[in-house]
C-alpha cells in the first residue's frame, strides 16, 4: 500500500509542478480575468461578477483545496475564500482589490500531497455605465450630410461597445471615442437601416445598459419629380427609318433622316421605396416628335406620339447634390396623323397607327437649387411592330423641373 501511494505522489509532483500546471492570472476590468472565465448573476437587484478560477486538472488528484487571500489596507493579505472542490475550477465572487490564491492537492486517498506557489491577481470594479442622453435624435438619410452620434452620461469607458439596436438588428459605428461623460459615434452612411432603435452601450466588465428612442428615417416618405424639356429623336434602324427591300424591290422609308429636332418629352416620377442603396419608384415618360421628310417626289408626316410607364432606380450622390436614374418599361409608339404629300394631287388619307413598345433609359439630376433641378440623359426605344424590319431609335432629353 505503501509503495501505491509513493507511485502515486511521485506523478502527481511530476504533473503539478510542470508550468501548466495552475494558468497565470492577469485581471482587468470588472473581474475579466484574461484567459479565464467569468459570467454575471443579475438575479439579484444588482448585478454580482462570478469569477472562474481555472488550473490544470490531475488525474492522480481527489480534490483540491482553494484558498483565496486579499491584500488589506494593512499590507497583509487576509483570506477571503476556502472551499474544497473535485473539479479543477472554482467560481468565485470577489469585489475590487488585490489577490492571491493557491491550490493545495489531495491525492487518490486523500491525503496532502502538496500546494502550489501564490498566484498574484487583480480586479479592478466594474462600472455601471449610464445614459442620460443623446444627439441628435435621428438621422435623416435624404437631408444629413454628417452620421454621427454624441451620447451624454456616465461611465462611458474607452473600452466600452457601443451601437445601435432593434431587434437582431446591430448597427455598429465605424469609430468611435469616449471620456467617461460622453461619447462620440461615427456612422457609415452604407450601415444605416431606416426603423426605430436603442442606443446600447456595454462596460468592459460586462455591464450594460441602453436608452430609447433614437431614429433612422427619411425626411420625405416619397419624392414627386415634374419635369418637361426638349427631347430629339436619333433613328437607328427599322421600316421607319431606313430603307429595306422587301420581294425584291426597294422600299423607301419615310423618315430616313439622321436626326429629328423638333420634340418635346415630360417625365412624371413618383418614388415611395428608398433605402440607403437607392430609391426604386415608378416613371411616366411621354414624348412627341414631329417627323418630316421631303422626297423629290413625295413628302412624308406624322405626330410620333410616345408614352411609356417604368420602374425607377434613383441613387444620390456628391451630397444628393446629383441623382443616377435608371429606368426599365414599356408602353405605347403611335404614329398619328400620318400621311403622304405629293407634287402634284391630293395627300393621302391620314392614318394612326400603334404599337407595343419597350423603352431603357439613363440620365442624371443636379440639384443646383433644391427643389428645382435640371436632368438630361437619353432614352433607348424599341418598337414591337408587325411591319419588318422593327423599328428602334434613340431619344435623347434635357429637361428642367421640380421635386415635390
Amino acid at each position: 500500500m505503501a509503495g501505491k501511494r509513493a507511485f502515486l505522489l511521485a506523478g502527481m509532483l511530476a504533473l503539478c509542478f510542470s508550468p501548466a500546471f495552475v494558468q497565470a492570472l492577469t485581471v482587468t476590468q470588472g473581474g475579466l480575468m484574461q484567459g479565464q472565465r467569468f459570467f454575471i448573476d443579475r438575479e439579484g437587484e444588482e448585478a454580482r461578477f462570478i469569477q472562474r478560477l481555472i488550473w490544470e486538472e490531475s488525474m492522480y488528484a481527489l480534490r483540491y483545496l482553494v484558498i483565496v487571500q486579499r491584500l488589506g489596507d494593512d499590507g497583509y493579505y487576509h483570506e477571503t475564500e476556502r472551499a474544497s472542490v473535485y473539479e479543477n475550477f472554482i467560481d468565485v465572487s470577489l469585489y475590487a482589490g488585490s489577490y492571491r490564491f493557491r491550490v493545495e492537492v489531495f491525492d487518490l486517498v486523500d491525503e496532502f500531497a502538496f500546494s502550489t506557489d501564490w498566484q498574484y491577481f487583480e480586479i479592478l470594479r466594474a462600472l455601471q455605465p449610464e445614459l442620460s442622453g443623446f444627439s441628435p435624435d435621428r438621422f435623416l438619410l435624404d437631408a444629413d450630410e454628417v452620421w454621427e452620434l454624441t451620447l451624454h452620461g456616465e461611465n462611458l469607458l474607452p473600452g466600452s461597445v457601443f451601437y445601435l439596436v432593434r431587434g437582431d438588428i446591430r448597427i455598429m459605428p465605424r469609430r468611435h471615442t469616449s471620456d467617461g461623460t460622453s461619447a462620440l459615434l461615427v456612422f457609415e452612411m452604407g450601415s444605416l437601416i431606416p426603423g426605430e432603435y436603442y442606443v446600447y452601450v456595454r462596460n468592459p466588465g460586462g455591464l450594460d445598459t441602453r436608452l430609447g428612442t433614437f431614429a433612422i428615417a427619411f425626411q420625405r416618405p416619397f419624392d414627386l419629380n415634374i419635369s418637361l424639356g426638349f427631347a430629339p429623336l436619333v433613328p437607328l434602324y427599322g421600316f421607319l427609318f431606313n430603307d429595306f427591300t422587301l420581294n425584291n424591290f426597294t422600299v423607301d422609308a419615310p423618315f430616313p433622316d439622321s436626326f429629328y429636332a423638333l420634340g418635346a418629352v415630360t417625365r412624371i416620377s413618383f418614388i415611395p421605396f428608398k433605402r440607403v442603396w437607392g430609391y426604386l419608384g415608378l416613371e411616366l415618360s411621354s414624348s412627341l416628335t414631329i417627323l418630316e421628310h421631303e422626297r423629290a417626289y413625295f413628302t412624308a408626316n406624322t405626330f410620333f406620339l410616345n408614352a411609356h410607364l417604368g420602374l425607377l432606380y434613383q441613387r444620390y450622390f456628391f451630397e444628393r447634390n446629383f441623382a443616377f436614374n435608371l429606368t426599365l418599361g414599356a408602353g405605347v409608339t403611335s404614329l398619328m396623323n400620318f400621311h403622304y404629300t405629293y407634287p402634284v394631287g391630293p395627300q393621302t388619307e391620314s392614318k394612326t397607327a400603334h404599337y407595343i413598345s419597350a423603352i431603357a433609359g439613363l440620365s442624371v439630376k443636379a440639384f443646383f437649387f433644391s427643389p428645382f433641378f435640371i436632368s438630361a440623359g437619353v432614352d433607348f426605344i424599341h418598337v414591337f411592330s408587325p411591319e419588318q424590319p422593327m423599328p428602334g431609335f434613340i431619344r435623347p432629353f434635357a429637361a428642367a423641373g421640380v421635386r415635390l
